[in-house]
Order: C-alpha cells, then structure tokens, then sequence
C-alpha cells in the first residue's frame, strides 16, 4: 500500500496541474512551475509546516522532488512570495473545484450543506489577542464559511471574512458558487442562515429546495410570518413529516467537517498578515478534500 504521504503529493499535484495556467510570469524559471509550487504549498499546509519545513522536506526527499518536478530545491522565499503573489481566490476555488470533479456519486437526490467556524489569526495567548484588539483594534479570528456536498462530504465553495459576523449574507454567495461547481437538488443550513430572502434565492434564483429552521425573533408566540418561513416552522415541528426530519439531520456532517479540520490542522492560522491569512484559510478547504480524495481511494 502506498504511503498516505505520496498519495496526497500526486493528488495536490494533478489538481494543481488542472487548476493552474502553466506560464504565470515570463520572467519565471522553469525548474519552478506554478502547478508543482501551489502542490508543495498543500504538502506544507498539510504537514503543518512552515517555509522553511518545506524546503528542508523537499531537500531530503528526492521522491517528492521528482514528483513535483523540481530540478533544485526551491528557497523558501520562492514558496512565500509564490503565496503572496499568486494564490487568489480565484486560484484556490478553481483547484476546490477540480477536487469535486473527481469525484464519482451517483445520487437521486443531492444535498449540499453550509455552516462556519472560527480560525485564530495566531498561536498567541488569549492575553495578547485581547490586548491587541483593545489598543489596536486588531480582531482575533476569521470566519470560514463552507458549503459541503453532503455525500462524500466534499467541499463545494468557501468564503472568509472578519468575525464575528452574522450567518445569513453569506448563504447567497456560497450557495451561487456551490451552483457553479455543481448541481444540486436542496441546501440544508441551520437557523443562523434564516431569512425569507433566502429562501427566496435558492427557490426562484437557483430552483432548488431550501431547508433551513425558522428562529424566534422578537416575538416569542410569533415565530414566522413570511410564506416559506411559516413553511420551515411546519415541516420541522410537524411530528408525521419525518422526511424533513431526516433530511436535515444530514446537516451534522458538515459541523463533523469542521470539527476534522481544527482538530487535522489546527484551529490557528499561522499566517500574519491580513491577505496571507485569508490566502490560508481558503487554502486549508483545498487540503480537506485532496485529503478527502485520499481517504475515498480517488487516485490521480
């Protein structure tokens, strides 16, 4: 059996290959490719390493060399200013989208699910994060948002912003780049993505079904006063729809995934500045599914 190590190498690899132009720059040499340099940036997200772990990794492994294509070691100030320069959003959500690709599903009924969590900016203590927040008005977390295909439990889109923020704007784009990638039949999300303009963009906008519980607003006997709000309010608490029950219990998934990636790469980012960390973010959804591909036994 081969080593889970390699096997995550020639995944990252051959999506990167897919993901990325092969030319970004004239003045590039070409013992460095994008595809090989953005593959090593995964296999150091991965190991959890920084720059310079990397570099000494590829120094001592001629196999993963040879498998990126390395004709020399690379510095490690090449994989940061690669980072720096090049790794976009775009960049990160066309290589997401390549994952997807890989993966063969038959289902009658496809469901995608949407949640976020936190991720530290740094490894400080809770001390300095506060003390840095009250003289500087340095936030301490960004909010990763996902949008999960809940069959294989592979990420579809991700966004990251500033928190704390509210749930509910972020529905309309996840659920629009989800669509682009895939499609799907239903989005299940829980009660911090409730609104009745919701509803509405994934019913009229994107033609599929919505699932998401109707939370008490200011009234506690009036809970729902809107059509498909009223409607979430009887399919989840009407005790003979066990259907929609069972549907949106599929949402714990994606809180599992969430709760693999903090405890698999830390709950921390280790990145400084304002686009790095944001860049690592992003690229930590990339790594979840070419290690996801891994555990299905997708190859290359």
């Amino acid at each position: 059996m081969e080593n889970h190590l390699l096997c995550f190498a020639r995944l990252a690899h051959a999506v990167a290959r897919r993901a990325l132009p092969v030319p970004l720059s004239k003045y590039a040499r070409p013992a460095y490719r994008p595809s090989s340099l953005f593959a090593a940036l995964l296999v150091k997200e991965h190991l959890r390493l920084n720059y310079r772990g990397l570099e000494d990794l590829l120094r001592i492994s001629g196999q993963l060399r040879r498998l990126f294509g390395f004709l020399s070691v690379p510095d490690h100030s090449t994989f940061w200013w690669f980072a720096r320069r090049w790794l976009s959003a775009e960049l990160v959500a066309s290589a997401l989208a390549e994952t997807v690709r890989r993966v063969k599903h038959d289902e009658q009924r496809r469901q995608v699910a949407l949640d976020s969590t936190g991720l530290w900016l740094s490894h400080t203590s809770r001390y300095f994060e506060w003390r840095a927040k009250r003289e500087r008005g340095q936030r301490g977390w960004l909010k990763w948002a996902l949008t999960m295909w809940v069959g294989p439990q592979m990420l579809l889109a991700q966004r990251v912003r500033p928190g704390p923020a509210g749930d509910f704007p972020d529905l309309v784009p996840l659920a629009t780049d989800a669509s682009a990638v895939m499609a799907f039949d239903e989005v299940i999300a829980d009660a911090g993505y409730d609104s009745e303009a919701n509803h509405r963009f994934c019913r009229e906008t994107l033609g599929v079904h919505s699932l998401i519980p109707a939370k008490k607003r200011r009234s506690i006997k009036v809970i729902a006063t809107t059509p498909c709000r009223q409607e979430m309010h009887r399919l989840l608490n009407d005790p003979g729809d066990a259907a929609s029950k069972r549907a949106y219990r599929q949402r714990w998934k994606v809180e599992t995934v969430m709760s693999v990636a903090k405890r698999r790469w830390g709950e921390a980012l280790s990145a400084r500045t304002d686009l790095t960390q944001r860049s690592q973010a992003l690229l930590r959804g990339v790594v979840y599914n070419v290690n996801r591909l891994v555990l299905l036994g997708i190859s290359a």
